[in-house]
């Protein structure tokens, strides 16, 4: 009874949204005063609802349809399946309201892609919490943004960067390189970077997640004999992956507007490449110092640093940009190196204090270092000129 009033809804929401807004919040206080025992089933349609229901007063905000296209395409959560099929049910559920409200197939299947990705990681992530509730909270945030940031791309383009996309990071998931979580993780980092920038910015990302991952191996054994390897054989999972390509993403998709968008990109993964290569190759040194007041630490300590480490950071940084500079990407500009090194250390100081307190997870450490290496670029670039 509730998918099929959800689908309602939804479809008035297009005739109307105000009486579409009235009949979402008459069905929740028709929810909530049930006067029986409520069980978890109709508590997580109530929280699901609320969440509709405040939503939906901010659709008069947001770009048209894109919050009932999400409650309506949430509906899709109910038909359990694996990856593939999760892509499937979710693209098609919110293509037809965007053809509606856009009246372009690319620009449709895109948005509706968009969100189903997202809506399909939530779904892989093993978790307590409610993925009704995060499924449509998913959708529209992917929605939204996919809605303001539109590539200008054809069928084919769309098509071609998702094959790659996901092809590439189905072959991660077999190597056991990236879980299930990270395989759609980085199949929207391939898609949005390849969509929005070019294949050239794409192979950039492409070096961070082959190297990053093959020097996770790197003197694996010992890592583990020390308790300091990466979990999962070094499997890359949702959290990592986004932690440390967000930032890129976001330079990636503004590439349009100049150059210097493209070398704070290069900036930023070059940062993250260069901390996995610090971090995973500083981790057998014998003699590592906290970056706060130089003290030995045991190694593996968040905020470690090494001599090793520090050259291992130097030639990530380096070798990022080397990429880059033979792909015509960016100039010759070392300031791209120095903003990935400062960034490098800028993950050090937080792992040393934030982190260390249990503030900050490592993923939000490596997001807000890699953020902070494009960052540093931009400003440094801008004061310049």
């Amino acid at each position: 009874m509730l998918k099929l009033s959800i689908a309602l809804i939804s479809v008035v929401s297009i005739l109307d949204q105000g009486i579409a807004i009235a009949m979402l919040t008459a069905l929740l206080i028709s929810y909530a005063r049930k006067k029986e025992e409520i069980n978890i089933s109709e508590e997580r349609n109530i929280n699901f609802l609320i969440l509709a229901v405040f939503l939906s007063f901010l659709s008069f905000f947001l770009p048209k349809g894109v919050v009932f296209a999400a409650i309506f395409s949430s509906l899709a959560h109910k038909l359990k399946g694996g990856v593939f099929k999760n892509l499937f049910f979710y693209t098609v559920f919110g293509f037809p309201f965007f053809f509606y409200y856009y009246n372009t197939i690319s620009t449709s299947i895109f948005i509706a892609l968009s969100g189903a990705i997202a809506a399909s990681l939530v779904e892989s992530v093993q978790s307590r919490v409610d993925k009704q509730f995060t499924v449509l909270l998913a959708l529209t945030t992917a929605y939204v943004i996919f809605t303001i940031y539109v590539p200008d791309a054809s069928i084919f383009d769309l098509i071609l960067a998702l094959t790659i996309s996901l092809l590439l990071s189905y072959l991660a998931m077999r190597m056991k390189i990236a879980d299930e979580s990270g395989l759609l993780a980085a199949t929207l980092c391939g898609l949005i970077v390849i969509l929005f920038s070019d294949f050239l910015h794409f192979i950039v990302l492409l070096l961070f997640f082959s190297l990053g991952s093959a020097v996770t191996k790197y003197k694996y054994q010992l890592k583990m004999q020390l308790g300091i390897a990466e979990e999962a054989g070094g499997a890359r999972g949702y959290a990592n992956v986004l932690g440390n390509s967000l930032p890129a993403l976001f330079f990636a998709m503004n590439t349009y507007y100049g150059e210097i968008f493209s070398a704070a990109f290069v900036s930023s993964v070059a940062c993250a490449l260069a901390d996995t290569m610090a971090s995973e190759i500083g981790k057998t040194a014998k003699k590592v110092y906290l970056i706060t007041n130089f003290k030995r630490v045991k190694p593996g300590t968040s905020g470690g640093i090494s001599f090793i480490g520090e050259l291992a950071a130097l030639l990530g940084c380096f070798l990022t940009f080397l990429v880059s500079f033979a792909l015509n990407i960016v100039d010759f500009d070392l300031l791209i190196v120095f903003a990935a090194f400062v960034g490098v250390h800028v993950d050090s100081l937080l792992g040393a204090t934030l982190e260390k307190k249990n503030l900050l997870t490592n993923s939000v450490v490596n997001l807000l270092a890699t953020l902070s290496a494009g960052a540093t670029y931009l400003a440094l670039k801008i004061a310049i000129q």
